[in-house]
């Protein structure tokens, strides 16, 4: 190429500069984020939260994993397991993760981190005794998306044992207060559990991030995990919509807990640290 044709395409390139390059295909987070499990992500700035264990802390990082800022929230943390945000950016941390069955409530919190108040949302769903994880039910959540002035959750079935792998979803308002989740719809996922959510409020497209975990000849750790993409659904039941599975991950023993659209083009899926791998990480993944 000549230099001046090539001089008279620099401006385009650097204005093309964003739709042009790939945002990293692994990122290795810092160490403090090592259970991430739920994940949203504005601009390129992500917000993360852990698993049980920790305290009510938000973590934002940039695109290379560094931690930028923590938030406090004015909350409990007893199990969060996933994070969501609304068109005013309001942000809602999900407290409902139960693999005992024993919890006879969830909290989501709403934070607002402009003014930095947490508000609480305390929910029950329709039968919830807190008999135990083998009682009649599914009141086990891991993944919520918000839509339209509402939350949705989309819940987790046992891993383990003769279980009919129902991803079930729920709705309650995205506002303070006491409710009863309504029951919505629920769908087969054949050897899956879902951990993760996102919706593009743009395309109506739900992403759910969904794993399996068993032991090959009855002690060699293993699991293996999926994308299942939801659209051309009436309303918002989003599980009577179209669905399409494509494999993520397998073999490798990998809690695979959180899931965020980047762009048009990519989302990133969140993994926790495991013994062999210190670090958690997140994977780009191609939408389509």
């Amino acid at each position: 190429m000549k230099l001046s044709l090539l001089c008279s395409c620099v401006p385009a390139l650097l204005l093309l500069g964003c739709s042009a390059t790939k945002p990293p295909r692994k990122i290795r987070l810092a160490p403090v984020i090592n259970e991430a499990s739920g994940l949203v992500i504005e601009a390129e700035r992500m917000i993360w939260h852990n698993d049980s264990g920790d305290g009510p802390y938000l973590y934002t990082t940039d695109l290379r994993g560094k931690l930028l800022k923590m938030d406090t929230l004015d909350a409990g943390a007893l199990d969060y397991e996933d994070i969501a945000v609304d068109t005013q950016g309001l942000l809602y941390v999900g407290d409902f993760g139960n693999n005992t069955g024993r919890r006879t409530h969830g909290v989501i919190y709403r934070y607002d981190r402009s003014t930095s108040q947490t508000d609480s949302i305390v929910f029950i769903y329709p039968g919830q005794s807190g008999e135990g994880r083998l009682a009649a039910g599914n009141y086990d959540c891991e993944a919520m998306v918000a839509a339209n002035g509402n939350l949705h959750l989309f819940t987790k079935d046992i891993l383990f044992g003769d279980r009919p792998f129902y991803v079930r979803h729920y709705r309650l308002p995205a506002r303070p207060g006491t409710y009863v989740a309504e029951l919505v719809d629920s769908l087969y996922l054949p050897r899956r559990v879902v951990t993760g959510a996102a919706l593009d409020p743009k395309t109506g497209e739900l992403y759910l991030v969904a794993y399996n975990f068993r032991r090959l000849l009855g002690f060699l750790p293993s699991s293996s995990a999926s994308l299942i993409t939801l659209t051309d659904y009436p309303d918002d039941r989003f599980l009577s919509g179209r669905v399409r599975r494509r494999g993520i991950a397998w073999a490798i023993p990998t809690q695979h807990e959180a899931v965020a659209i980047f762009d048009e083009r990519f989302l990133y899926v969140g993994a926790e640290a495991t013994r062999l791998r210190k670090h958690a990480i997140a994977r780009r993944l191609r939408r389509r």
